[in-house]
């Protein structure tokens, strides 16, 4: 793919409404031929695998309050789980604890 200038991306970055640094300009320039070559791999990928037609499942059925066939036992949870304490998962701490002031 051919080099993109300076004067490119700071016309891609006006369409965007993105203010660039001269160093990100130069950055961009250097990265956006490599994305572009990604973006037509996955082009190519998407045109071979999009011979098989798609399955499309209604949103209804995703959230049918149905319980699942597949139980798990405790022991396998026990295996699953990073921690386990009396019975229950053991999980970092999100908030940490108030200092009395």
């Amino acid at each position: 793919m051919s080099e993109i200038s300076k004067e490119d991306i700071t016309h891609l970055a006006k369409l965007s409404r993105l203010t660039l640094s001269d160093e990100e300009k130069e950055n961009f320039a250097n990265q956006l031929p490599e994305i572009l070559e990604f973006v037509d791999q996955l082009s190519a990928v998407s045109k071979l695998s999009s011979e098989k037609p798609t399955q499309i499942t209604p949103l209804a059925k995703l959230r049918a309050d149905e319980e699942s066939s597949e139980k798990l036992s405790l022991e396998i949870l026990q295996k699953l789980a990073p921690a386990w304490h009396e019975d229950q998962v053991e999980v970092p701490a999100v908030f940490g604890e108030v200092a009395d002031e």
